[in-house]
C-alpha cells in the first residue's frame, strides 16, 4: 500500500477538480462521507451541464434514431453530444453496441423497466439475495403481485431469497442451491449499500452460467459497483445491468440500463408515449425499437451532456486502480480506528475485512440516541457528512436485527477516491470521543 504522503499528495490533486471540497463553514471545510448516495461532481460536469443550458438549449429531436443530420443548429449539436454519451457509457460495460444502452433516472427506474417489461407467466420465479435494495426488491414483489392476480392464488409464490453469510458475506454454495427450474429471473445486487460487500466476479459468471442453464436470465444492480470498479457485461455474462451515473461524479438524476439487445427489444416499454413510438393511430400504436422505445417524453439533456464528461474523469482521469487502492487504503484506516472501539454500545456491519466491503464502513446500535449524536457532532464540530438510518434495505434489516432492536439504527460512512486519510481520522475522533463518556452527547432518542 502507498506511503501516507504519497496518499495524501495524491488526494489534494484528486480534490482540485471539486468545488464543494474548496468550501468552507466554521473555517473548516467539508467531510463528504456520503458517496453510496451521491458523488460530488468536478469542474469539468459541471462546464458541460451549463454549455448545454447556456448554447444548445433544446430538445432531442429523434436522438435514438440514424445518425442522419437534423437540419437544425441546436439539435444537430445535441445530438452530437447524446452520442457521445451513450457511446461512453456503452463502452465502460462494453456493451456490444451503443442501442444496448437505455436512459433512465437513475439505476431504480431501470430496474423497473426490466421488472414491468418481462413476459413473465405465474409458475416462474424471481431470486435475489435477503440483502437487496429496495429498487431491486419492490419491483420484482410487484411482479409477484400482478402474477398472482392473473392466477388468482394469493399465496403464489414468485419472488423468493437466498441467505447470506452470518456476517453478511455472499455464499455463492446458497446461491447455486437456490436456482431451480423455476428460476426465470436472477436479480442480484453487485455490491452493498450497507456494508459495501461485493459479490466477486467469478461468483458473477458461475450463476449466470448456472441461469442460463435453467432458462432463466441474469439482472445485475450495479449502482454501488460501476462507479467503483470495472464492470464488462460480456465478461460477466449477465443479461441486464443496471447503475446511476449521479454515484460515479455526474449530473444528479442520471441513470442507464443496459441489455443484450435482443433481450431488451423485446421488453414492454413502461412508460410511453411522446419519442416511444414510432408512429400511432387512433386505434394502434408502433412503438420505436429499443432504446428509443423507453426513453418517454423531454428527457435530463443537460444530464446527459453532463454524462459522458463524468464517465471519461472517472474512467480516464482518475482511473479505476487508483479508486480500488485509494477506497482501500481509506477502509483500511477507518476499519483499524473503528473496530477496536466495538463494544455494546455499536458494532460494525459486514465483513471484518475491509477488502470485501469496497468504500462502505457502518455502524450500528441498539441506542438510536448514539447514533444521531455521531451524526449530529460531526456534522457541527467537522463538517463531517455521513448517513443515518435504513439505507432502502429495510427487509434485510429488519428480518437480521429487530430480535436485537437495532435494525433502524445505522451510520454510515462512504468513500471515494477525493477523501483523505485525515478525513477519517477526524471521524474516527469524534466517534471514539462519544463512545467513551456516550452520556455526554446523547441528547435526543
Amino acid at each position: 500500500m502507498p506511503a501516507y504522503s504519497d496518499l495524501h499528495a495524491d488526494a489534494l490533486a484528486l480534490r482540485a477538480p471539486f468545488p464543494a471540497l474548496h468550501r468552507s463553514r466554521g473555517g473548516k471545510p467539508p467531510i463528504y462521507f456520503n458517496n453510496t448516495c451521491m458523488t460530488l461532481r468536478p469542474q469539468v460536469v459541471i462546464d458541460a451541464i451549463r454549455r448545454y443550458y447556456e448554447e444548445f438549449p433544446t430538445c432531442g429531436g429523434g436522438r435514438t434514431d440514424g445518425t442522419t443530420r437534423l437540419h437544425n443548429w441546436f439539435q444537430d449539436e445535441l445530438r452530437e453530444h447524446e452520442a457521445r454519451a451513450r457511446e461512453a457509457a456503452a463502452t465502460l460495460v462494453n456493451a456490444a453496441s451503443p442501442d444496448e444502452i437505455v436512459w433512465t433516472r437513475n439505476a431504480s427506474e431501470a430496474l423497473n423497466i426490466v421488472a414491468h417489461g418481462l413476459a413473465l407467466e405465474p409458475g416462474d420465479e424471481i431470486l435475489g439475495s435477503e440483502r437487496e435494495h429496495n429498487s431491486n426488491l419492490v419491483p420484482w414483489l410487484e411482479a409477484e403481485r400482478r402474477l398472482r392476480e392473473r392466477a388468482g392464488d394469493p399465496d403464489l409464490v414468485v419472488r423468493r431469497f437466498f441467505e447470506l453469510r452470518e456476517d453478511g458475506g455472499f455464499d455463492l454454495e446458497k446461491a447455486l442451491a437456490a436456482i431451480t427450474p423455476r428460476t426465470k429471473v436472477l436479480a442480484l445486487g453487485h455490491a452493498s449499500n450497507l456494508d459495501g460487500t461485493v459479490v466477486p466476479d467469478d461468483a458473477i459468471r458461475t450463476l449466470a452460467k448456472r441461469v442460463h442453464e435453467v432458462g432463466g436470465i441474469f439482472v445485475l444492480d450495479g449502482a454501488q459497483s460501476v462507479p467503483h470498479r470495472r464492470v464488462d457485461v460480456q465478461d460477466l455474462g449477465v443479461d441486464f445491468l443496471a447503475w446511476s451515473i449521479h454515484k460515479m461524479c455526474g449530473p444528479t438524476g442520471m441513470g442507464a440500463l443496459w441489455g443484450r439487445y435482443d433481450l431488451l427489444d423485446a421488453l414492454d416499454p413502461f412508460v410511453v408515449g411522446g419519442d416511444t413510438i414510432a408512429d400511432t393511430w387512433q386505434d394502434r400504436v408502433e412503438y420505436k425499437h429499443a432504446p428509443g422505445r423507453f426513453e418517454a417524453g423531454l428527457q435530463d439533456y443537460a444530464g446527459i451532456v453532463g454524462t459522458a464528461p463524468a464517465i471519461e474523469f472517472v474512467r480516464d482521469t482518475v482511473g479505476y486502480d487508483v479508486i480500488h487502492e485509494r477506497e482501500l487504503a481509506l477502509n483500511t484506516r477507518l476499519t483499524e480506528r473503528l473496530a477496536p472501539l466495538q463494544c455494546d454500545h455499536f458494532w460494525l456491519l459486514g465483513p471484518e475485512d475491509p477488502a470485501e466491503r469496497g468504500g462502505v464502513i457502518t455502524m450500528a446500535s441498539h441506542s438510536g440516541a448514539l447514533i444521531n449524536a455521531i451524526e449530529r457532532v460531526g456534522d457541527e464540530e467537522a463538517n463531517v457528512m455521513v448517513r443515518r438510518g435504513m439505507f432502502c434495505v429495510n427487509a434485510y434489516l429488519h428480518r437480521r436485527f429487530d430480535r436485537t432492536d437495532s435494525a433502524k439504527n445505522n451510520l454510515r460512512a462512504s468513500v471515494y477516491f477525493y477523501n483523505t486519510l485525515d478525513e477519517c481520522d477526524v471521524f474516527a475522533d469524534i466517534v471514539e470521543r462519544i463512545v467513551k463518556n456516550p452520556l455526554d452527547f446523547m441528547d435526543d432518542a
